[in-house]
């Protein structure tokens, strides 16, 4: 998993979703699982929703990534964070950039 993470192509996602997600951790903004600061673009990772391990067909699909910084990230490792509202995220993310009349 570590060789997936070092490639142009998931450096490149990564800064795609980053992008989509406004360089904006996608909890915070929404003022979710006790944010400190709503407009928190520190330390911004990009989480998983459905993990490598669990399903590494998934890992630069869009609707399976989301911005997140450092604390809400760990906190969706540990599933505090539950994957339902992870998804729910990044339905929403997508939604947002999709053209008038839902065609891509």
């Amino acid at each position: 998993m570590a060789q997936f993470r070092n490639t142009n192509a998931w450096k490149k996602k990564r800064e795609e979703i980053k992008r989509r997600d406004l360089y904006l951790c996608q909890i915070c903004i929404r003022n979710l699982y006790d944010t400190r600061e709503c407009y928190n673009g520190k330390d911004l990772s990009v989480h998983h929703a459905e993990s490598l391990e669990e399903n590494f067909d998934k890992r630069l699909d869009d609707d399976n990534l989301l911005t997140m910084c450092e604390r809400h990230h760990k906190m969706a490792e540990k599933k505090i964070i539950p994957v339902h509202i992870v998804r729910k995220i990044i339905r929403q993310q997508e939604m947002k950039n999709s053209p008038p009349g839902g065609e891509n």
